[in-house]
């Protein structure tokens, strides 16, 4: 049987088919870890970044290490399994306490050439007690969003929300927004406002208009990181030197 036009048609789409299969299982294989250090950063992360990024095709892998307390513990899992050589971005929030997480596990050499940090809001918003410069996840939104949202039916109760111009009268733009939002909502005997932090989170990330500077360069700093460590793919290997073969 002699082969025709749609034969070789057919092999060539199954043929497309198979190295596009290979590919994109290796770009998982090789992917780049996102560390993210709660759960509202791994919500409203992917959001945030939605049409910037890629995750899937670009190789992103969001990987939640449950509070600045963990990572010490989960840097050292990293470098004991196979995936010690994969890149890894590892945001934070830029307090005080994440901050000295952070220097510690350098201290104990945990942060490889391959770990790129990435300070979350990436430039100082408040000022702590303690005179560090920095903030957390909310300040790296406009700090109108911030209070439209944390007075937003589905966070607060109404007899909060029905206070909610003297809280915006006294609220300090340069000082921590969420622990001043704690003690607002304490003083009036409403104590889960802790609870809504991931509530929060993903209403802020929906609503906002433009993209925070701070996720402009998180998707910088990923397209760059890519570009560095690029998807090789399985067939990409240095054969053996064989005389009148390969030498």
């Amino acid at each position: 049987m002699s082969t025709t036009w749609d034969d070789i048609a057919r092999d060539m789409a199954i043929q497309d088919l198979h190295d596009e299969a290979v590919i994109t299982r290796a770009t998982r294989e090789q992917c780049i870890f996102l560390f993210v250090e709660g759960e509202c950063e791994a919500i409203a992360i992917p959001e945030l970044l939605y049409g910037t990024i890629d995750f899937d095709a670009v190789g992103i892998q969001i990987a939640n290490y449950n509070g600045h307390g963990s990572l010490k513990a989960v840097l050292r899992f990293m470098r004991l399994t196979l995936s010690f050589d994969r890149p890894v971005i590892l945001t934070y929030d830029n307090d005080p306490e994440s901050t000295k997480s952070l220097e510690a596990c350098r201290k104990q050499n945990l942060i490889s050439d391959l770990v790129y940090e990435f300070p979350i809001p990436h430039a100082p918003v408040v000022t702590y007690p303690g005179g560090h410069q920095g903030g957390s996840f909310e300040e790296s939104f406009p700090p109108e969003l911030f209070l439209t949202a944390a007075f937003h039916e589905t966070i607060l109760p109404e007899q909060i929300r029905s206070d909610s111009d003297h809280f915006r009268q006294a609220f300090a733009v340069s000082k921590p927004w969420f622990p001043q939002l704690q003690k607002f909502c304490a003083e009036r005997n409403f104590f889960q406002s802790r609870e809504k932090k991931v509530e929060l989170a993903e209403l802020m990330a929906s609503k906002v208009e433009n993209q925070p500077a701070t996720y402009v360069a998180l998707a910088k700093l990923i397209r760059n990181v890519r570009s560095e460590h690029p998807v090789k793919h399985p067939d990409d290997v240095v054969l053996p030197k064989v005389r009148g073969l390969t030498a």
